[in-house]
């Protein structure tokens, strides 16, 4: 793999670079970039190439797919941090520009400062110091921070999303190129993506990030992608690692030692666990997915793949330290920014995995399949539970119906669920509730009777729903009540009674529930990033610490900006709901087999000794 700078054009004139490029480009019909980006690119005073070249260019040789001439239609990278997938991001760009004429690149980032530090140190370097930089640019050309336009008419435009994709609105492109997707927004892409939707190429997408949780927009989409692979054969054994969690990739890191190099890297066989045995440079991509290459492939780079990572004996004890916490690393941020990898973080109220674990029903999230599976008489009490929306594309909110039946062990099936998309509806939605409670022969309604749920009761009860099997609900701040659910009688200030729920215990108790498994749900319904179901809807919740200001902090549970968690407050509803109707409140301890031994109650309080409340 080690060669000289000499093979790869560096006494090249600009003018010999020009006419070598021109001919490449005039016969066309070539399958990759790859043999042109030393003549078009110049990185750090030296050729630009995914080989390793010594002390020249560390090797880049995952990368080599992202320049091929054909492209899948969407593109997603899955990487650790320096990788160099934005100075992929941009060769790419360029290289469209300088090869389509009129071409329009549209780049999206979530902050104004990620878009200028990306035009400026990325592209903007790669066209001044070009070799063949008067076949790019012309004498019209613009070169500002927010707009790049060549020679041949072609563009590349930078705009930035966090808050809002306003910006974006109005703008016509040929492809979109979103680098740290991982921090935007996933409801603001299908309006981005429309700025493709005169393009007569169609929908062209790159996509870049680095993960963070499982919830995570990157891990959205990874999960619709081909979820692509670096596998390397080892030499010894003949082990195909795969360098991915639920793979080889923690046991494919191995220790320290002074003598790495490129051809004694860091990295080991998963299996044998050999030094000298794996070589990342003979690797080659594995799609999981291969259906999906073409349509919308995944590329999954961590650090141990790379030379500039696993043939660097401090880089790589940097690496280890952190593995085991220096630096106050914590373990998620090490899989996410070193490993590339999602990774469950503790802000959470629930975890996916928790999640997924409990969508064991054996039915999917549809109306006809539940009510043909589901044998309602099994359940000792059913209950519709409502929560009403407010739409608005700040908001997020829409109405959501959950239907939930006890079994007579105390557990909950959540057995269908349903978001309705028109909440300013009420008589339809009113409708749909009392479509569902006929069909599911629920015995109570339980909702939101805050806002506009008290019109939506008022239609079910004028329908002919009797009043007195609605169950309606009003959260209260946490430690409001002395217990998770109370009857609040009529008053002057509130002439319904209704019930009164704290939002935090009762959440909380919920999602215990979810992953002790005695709540369970349907099928996992989610469909990618762009419909992310129901049950997806707890990862909304976020547990948060409030500073009460008078000396003790108050925990509360948040939804995330960016999240709906309609359905997770529908399912707490009618949880609460069915535990106040059956006076079956779960019994935590005994859920999780948790007893205090007799030995320590002895202790505590001798059978001789005056108990002490009685000598107060």
């Amino acid at each position: 793999m080690s060669s000289t700078v000499d093979a790869y054009s560096e006494k090249d004139t600009p003018t010999a670079c020009i006419k070598r490029v021109r001919d490449l480009l005039a016969k066309g019909g070539f399958a990759s970039y790859k043999p042109i980006l030393p003549l078009i690119f110049s990185l750090n005073g030296h050729p630009f190439t995914l080989e390793r070249v010594d002390n020249v260019s560390p090797g880049y040789f995952p990368f080599e797919t992202f320049y091929r001439t054909r492209l899948p239609r969407r593109t997603l990278f899955k990487t650790a941090r320096q990788v160099s997938k934005s100075t992929s991001l941009a060769a790419r760009g360029i290289l469209h520009s300088l090869t389509c004429p009129y071409f329009k690149t549209l780049y999206i980032m979530p902050l104004y400062e990620m878009v200028r530090r990306f035009s400026q140190n990325y592209v903007k370097p790669f066209i001044e110091t070009s070799p063949v930089k008067e076949l790019l640019l012309g004498d019209e050309s613009i070169q500002s921070v927010l707009q790049r336009t060549f020679a041949n008419r072609s563009m590349m435009i930078f705009s930035y999303a966090f808050q809002n994709c306003d910006r974006v609105r109005g703008i016509s492109a040929n492809k979109n190129a979103y680098d740290e997707i991982q921090d935007l927004d996933k409801d603001f892409m299908p309006i981005i993506r429309e700025t493709l939707s005169g393009s007569p190429y169609g929908l062209l997408e790159e996509m870049a990030g680095t993960p963070k949780g499982l919830e995570n927009t990157v891990q959205g989409l990874w999960e619709q992608s081909s979820q692509a692979e670096w596998a390397v054969k080892c030499t010894r054994c003949g082990h195909w690692n795969i360098p991915a969690l639920g793979h080889d990739l923690d046991k494919m890191i191995g220790p320290h030692r002074d003598d790495l190099s490129f051809d004694n890297p860091g990295v080991v066989c998963a299996r044998c666990r050999e030094p000298r045995s794996i070589f990342p440079h003979t690797g080659r991509w594995v799609h999981a997915y291969p259906e999906r290459r073409w349509s919308f492939a995944g590329y999954h780079i961590p650090q141990i793949i790379l030379p500039m990572h696993y043939a660097d004996p401090e880089k790589w004890g940097t690496l280890l330290g952190k593995r085991e916490g220096a630096g106050n690393t914590p373990i998620n941020v090490f899989y996410n920014e070193v490993l590339g990898e999602s990774y469950d973080t503790g802000s959470r109220l629930i975890t996916l995995t928790d999640l997924k674990k409990a969508c064991v029903l054996p039915w999917p999230n549809q109306l006809s399949e539940a009510l043909a599976a589901c044998d309602l008489d099994s359940y000792v009490a059913r209950v519709l539970a409502c929560d009403w929306g407010g739409g608005g594309e700040e908001e997020m909110s829409f109405t959501v119906y959950s239907v939930l039946g006890m079994r007579s062990d105390g557990k909950i099936d959540v057995i269908f669920g349903y978001r309705s998309l028109t909440p300013h509806d009420h008589v339809r939605e009113a409708r749909l509730a009392i479509g569902l409670a006929s069909k599911f022969k629920c015995q109570a309604i339980a909702h939101d009777y805050t806002g506009a749920g008290a019109l939506r009761e008022t239609l079910i009860v004028q329908a002919g729903y009797p009043l007195g099997q609605i169950i309606p609900v009003a959260y209260v701040r946490a430690s409001a009540t002395l217990r998770p659910i109370q009857f609040k009688a009529v008053t002057k200030a509130n002439p319904r009674p209704h019930y009164q729920v704290d939002k935090t215990r009762t959440l909380q108790l919920t999602c215990n529930q979810i992953k002790n498994g005695w709540i369970r749900f349907f099928q996992w319904d989610y469909h990618g990033v762009d419909d992310t179901g129901l049950v997806y809807d707890f990862l909304a919740l976020v547990d948060e610490k409030i500073d009460s200001r008078i000396g003790k902090d108050i925990y509360v549970i948040v939804r995330d900006p960016h999240m709906r968690d309609d359905f997770a407050q529908a399912v707490n509803i009618g949880c609460c709901a069915l535990w106040h109707m059956t006076d079956k409140w779960p019994d935590l301890a005994g859920i999780a087999h948790l007893r205090a031994p007799e030995e320590l109650l002895t202790a505590i309080q001798p059978p001789d000794r005056t108990p002490i409340t009685d000598l107060l």
